[in-house]
């Protein structure tokens, strides 16, 4: 039964980053801030490869990043309220700095979403209202991070048992176990 509710949880992965309206479309990813404080931000799953590697997009310029250069432990967690369905994960988290890699996946950005990584002013930085936005020409900071899991845990409430389960990779198999909810 483990393996079916792997089964699941992959084939929902897959699908969120087809759908832009599967609810793990957008997920929270929590990082480290450089003093240690946790921090928590959503950002949109991208893609993953066939060993469960997850992807988002970002600005090299977020906060995000200089975290995980510092500690590159990261956890994600993804939630369905309507199944009442929570996976989360942990995952060591890798900036992908090939830029052959960046330019591949860049060139298949829509042209209306590039400007989200073309700010003249880095994520965070104060600005006096929303239209107060200069976008440069011919330069982005776009950047991808690549989640790489080591344990996934699947919580399903639902009546009359709730299930969880806890999967942990060792080599490059993942096994589960049942855990009490």
């Amino acid at each position: 039964m483990t393996g079916i509710i792997f089964s699941s949880i992959i084939k929902d992965l897959k699908t969120a980053t087809e759908s832009s309206d599967h609810p793990f479309r957008h997920f929270t990813l929590a990082t480290s801030a450089t003093d240690g404080t946790p921090r928590m931000r959503t950002v949109v799953l991208r893609d993953i490869d066939d060993m469960l590697n997850l992807m988002i997009y970002t600005d090299k310029r977020s906060k995000k990043t200089p975290h995980i250069h510092n500690h590159n432990s990261v956890s994600l967690l993804f939630t369905d309220a309507k199944r009442f369905l929570q996976i989360s994960i942990l995952a060591k988290a890798e900036i992908i700095s090939n830029n052959s890699i960046l330019q591949t996946i860049w060139e298949k950005i829509p042209q209306k979403s590039r400007k989200d990584y073309s700010t003249q002013l880095p994520p965070g930085q104060e600005i006096s209202n929303p239209a107060a936005i200069d976008y440069l020409e011919g330069t982005h900071f776009f950047s991808a991070i690549k989640f790489t899991p080591h344990h996934i845990e699947y919580l399903r409430l639902k009546r009359p048992d709730h299930i969880r389960v806890a999967f942990k990779k060792k080599y490059n198999d993942w096994n589960g176990s049942y855990l009490v909810p």
